[in-house]
C-alpha cells in the first residue's frame, strides 16, 4: 500500500484494536455500488447454493438495504456474513447472487487497530457508557489516518480537528469532556491570544494548569454563588460528561463538576472543573446561569512541541524534563500564546522570553569518558561544533604559539588530526591540554597553534551526566561499545544537577538506550 496518509471515515468500530475505515476517495464508488445493489430487491436472483467464502449480496436487517458481503458461516437458512465495504459481521437470511460487474471491486473497508491504546482499550471494555460515547463520536467524523505498516490488520494513528484521537478519548475518560463539550470549550479562547499566567501545577507535558489574570475574579464570583445560592434544581440526568453542581465527599464543599463515572447510592466520580482533580461527589444539582457559562478559573494546557516525534518513550522523558523545568520557574510570571483552542488548549509557553519547548527539546550529543553508567561526559554536538570539526579536518598547517596562555583556545595536533584545545598544565618540554570539543578529554602535547579567530570564538558545552541506572540490570560494556567520538545521541535532561551530574535519558536512532544496554 503506497499511500501512507488518508482522509477517511470509520465505517465500523468494535474497539480501538478492531475497527474498519473507508478511504474518503472511495465514497463515490461505494455509493454507486450501494445504489446498484438496491435494484436486486425486485429481481429473482436467489442463490441456489452457497458456501463460506462466497461473495454475495446480503440484506442488512437494520436498514433493509442490500450490500456486498462475504459468507462466513451457514446454519440452516441463516448466514453469518461480513459486509466487505463496511467491516461489520451480521446474521442475514436474505442473500442473492452478486452481479459480476459489482463483484470486481476490491473490498472498501480496511481493518485497522490504533497504536498504543492498551489503557484506553481496557477502559471501554469495562465502561459501556464511555464506549457508547466513543462509538457514536467516531462514527460521525472524518479523520486523518497515518499508516504505520503495510499489511492488514493496519496499525494506524488517527487525528481529528488536528488532534490525536487519543486526546479526545482521554478528554472523556479523565475530564468528562465529550465531543459536544469540547466544541463549547473551543469558543472560550481565540487562537493566537497572548496571556500572562502563573503556573498552578504540572502533571505532564500534555497536562499542566495555569492561572490567568482574570482567574481571581472568576473564582471569587463562582465561590460566592456556590456558598450563598440555595434554590437549585436537582439533577435529573446522570451521564458521563454531564456538568453539574455537587458536594465533594472529601471536604463537603460545593464544586462545579463533570461526571466521569456513576456509582450505586447516588455517588459519582467527578472531575472538579475549576481545580483539575478528580473526587467522589454526591448531592447533584443542575448548573445554570454563570455557573454553567463561566470558564474554568484555572486553564488546562498542553505544550506545543511540533518538532518532536511523538514516540511514547520520548514523550515520557520529555514530560519528566518539563516537570523539572517548571519546578524551577513555578514562582515566576509566564506567558502563553494559544496555538489551538479547546481543552486542553495547546499553547506555546514562555519564561523570561525563552520558549520552554526549546529548553526541553532533545539535544544532539556525543558521549565521552564513560567511567560508569552514572558517571559520563557528554559534549553538545551543536551546529557550531560540527562546523568547527569539519573545518579543522581540512586545515594542513597552523602557526605555532610560543607562549600559550591559560583560558585561551588554540589548535592542538593529536594523531595527525587538529582539535581545539585549552591549556591546563605546563611541563618542561610539554603541556596538558583540554580538547574542548571532545568531552574535555585531556592529552599531552609539545606545542599549541594559532587558530583562525572565527574558529576560536565558537562556543562549546560539556556536561557531567548520569543515566541514573542500576548496574545490576544494565551492561556498562554495551554502553562503552555504543559510545565513541562518532556516535550521536539525542539527550533529554530529566533533572539539572551541577554537583553530582545532570540526570539524563539518551536515545540512539529513536531507540531508548536503556533497552539497548539492558542485561538479558
Amino acid at each position: 500500500m503506497e499511500v501512507k496518509f488518508w482522509d477517511a471515515y470509520i465505517s465500523y468500530f468494535y474497539s480501538f484494536k478492531n475497527f474498519y475505515i473507508q478511504n474518503k476517495n472511495d465514497q463515490q464508488v461505494i455509493q454507486e455500488i450501494t445504489t446498484s445493489l438496491q435494484l436486486l430487491e425486485n429481481e429473482d436472483s436467489i442463490l441456489i447454493s452457497a458456501s463460506p467464502g462466497d461473495l454475495v449480496a446480503a440484506k442488512y436487517e437494520n436498514d433493509g438495504l442490500w450490500y456486498r458481503a462475504k459468507i462466513l458461516n451457514i446454519e440452516e437458512n441463516n448466514f453469518t456474513v461480513k459486509f466487505i465495504d463496511y467491516g461489520n459481521s451480521e446474521l442475514s437470511s436474505n442473500i442473492k447472487i452478486l452481479p459480476s460487474k459489482i463483484a470486481c471491486y476490491h473490498a472498501m473497508a480496511y481493518h485497522c487497530m490504533l497504536d498504543d491504546v492498551d489503557h484506553e482499550e481496557y477502559i471501554i471494555s469495562i465502561e459501556n457508557d464511555i464506549y457508547d460515547i466513543i462509538f457514536n463520536f467516531l462514527g460521525s467524523i472524518e479523520v486523518i489516518v497515518t499508516f504505520l505498516n503495510n499489511e492488514e490488520t493496519y496499525l494506524v494513528n488517527m487525528k481529528w480537528d488536528n488532534r490525536c484521537i487519543k486526546t479526545f478519548v482521554n478528554n472523556i475518560i479523565s475530564y468528562g469532556i465529550t465531543p459536544k463539550t469540547y466544541e463549547t470549550l473551543k469558543e472560550i479562547d481565540q487562537s493566537g491570544a497572548k496571556m500572562i499566567v502563573n503556573l498552578i501545577y504540572t502533571q505532564s507535558i500534555n497536562e499542566f494548569y495555569v492561572e490567568t489574570e482574570n482567574s481571581k475574579e472568576i473564582q471569587n464570583k463562582i465561590e460566592h454563588i456556590l456558598e450563598n445560592e440555595i434554590n437549585w434544581e436537582p439533577l435529573t440526568e446522570y451521564k458521563i460528561g454531564k456538568m453539574a453542581i455537587a458536594k465533594s465527599l472529601t471536604d463537603n464543599r460545593w464544586y462545579r463538576v463533570r461526571i466521569l463515572m456513576v456509582h450505586d447510592g447516588g455517588e459519582c466520580t467527578c472531575y472538579l472543573i475549576d481545580y483539575g482533580v478528580q473526587d467522589k461527589c454526591s448531592e447533584f444539582f443542575e448548573a445554570v446561569g454563570y455557573l454553567k457559562l463561566a470558564p474554568p478559573f484555572i486553564k488546562l494546557c498542553s505544550l506545543h512541541i511540533p518538532t518532536i516525534k511523538k514516540k511514547k518513550k520520548l514523550f515520557e522523558s520529555l514530560s519528566k524534563s518539563f516537570i523539572d523545568e517548571m519546578e524551577q520557574y513555578k514562582h515566576k510570571k509566564m506567558t502563553i500564546i494559544i496555538v489551538e483552542t479547546g481543552e486542553p488548549c495547546v499553547v506555546e509557553l514562555y519564561v523570561d522570553d525563552f520558549n520552554v519547548a526549546k529548553l526541553i527539546e532533545p539535544i544532539p550529543v556525543i558521549v565521552f569518558n564513560v567511567i560508569h553508567m552514572n558517571v559520563l561526559t557528554v559534549q553538545v554536538n551543536s551546529p557550531g561544533r560540527r562546523t568547527v570539526m569539519n573545518e579543522l579536518s581540512t586545515i594542513k598547517t597552523l602557526n605555532p604559539v610560543e607562549k600559550p596562555k591559560y583560558c585561551n583556545i588554540y589548535g592542538a595536533l593529536v594523531n595527525n588530526q587538529w582539535y581545539r584545545a585549552e591549556l591546563k598544565n605546563k611541563f618542561k618540554g610539554s603541556m596538558d591540554v583540554i580538547l574542548v570539543d571532545m568531552g574535555s578529554s585531556i592529552v599531552n602535547v609539545k606545542k599549541l597553534f594559532q587558530l583562525p579567530k572565527h574558529i576560536q570564538s565558537v562556543k562549546y558545552l560539556t556536561l557531567r551526566c548520569s543515566l541514573g541506572l542500576d548496574e545490576r540490570y544494565f551492561c556498562l560494556y554495551k554502553l562503552k561499545l555504543l559510545c565513541n567520538s562518532e556516535t550521536e545521541f539525542m539527550m533529554i535532561v530529566f533533572k539539572n544537577n551541577n554537583v553530582d551530574g545532570h540526570l539524563i535519558h539518551l536515545f540512539f536512532n529513536d531507540e531508548d538506550v536503556t533497552t539497548i544496554i539492558k542485561k538479558h
